[in-house]
């Protein structure tokens, strides 16, 4: 949040725009932040992401799932105000994602037996 706030006040003057990548789930720990209609009374444009991992199985495609349009003083409320993960839950969804990630491996890894007609 600091960089914003030190950031964006310059980049307003100059008539450009701060761009945040975020995910859903770092949106979702957010507090509601009021939007704007139109990228030119924005501070800020807030690209929230997610990760496909459907298209190419054991491998995660980045794929954008709304952009979110938003000034400066929104943003800090919307940053100052979420309720952050908490560690073990963090820890846990770390967990299963690397468990699932090893599965994958062994499947792709595990040699095909023949089918022997005898």
């Amino acid at each position: 949040m600091p960089q914003l706030q030190i950031k964006v006040p310059s980049l307003r003057r100059w008539g450009k725009k701060m761009v945040v990548i975020i995910d859903k789930p770092f949106l979702d720990a957010m507090a509601p932040m009021e939007t704007v209609d139109h990228v030119s009374n924005c501070d800020i444009v807030w690209v929230v992401v997610n990760y496909d991992e459907n298209v190419d199985p054991g491998k995660a495609v980045l794929v954008v799932e709304k952009v979110v349009l938003t000034t400066l003083e929104a943003s800090v409320v919307g940053l100052t105000a979420g309720v952050p993960t908490t560690m073990p839950e963090f820890e846990s969804r770390l967990s299963q994602k690397v468990a699932q990630q090893k599965l994958a491996r062994q499947i792709a890894q595990t040699p095909e037996i023949p089918d022997l007609d005898l």
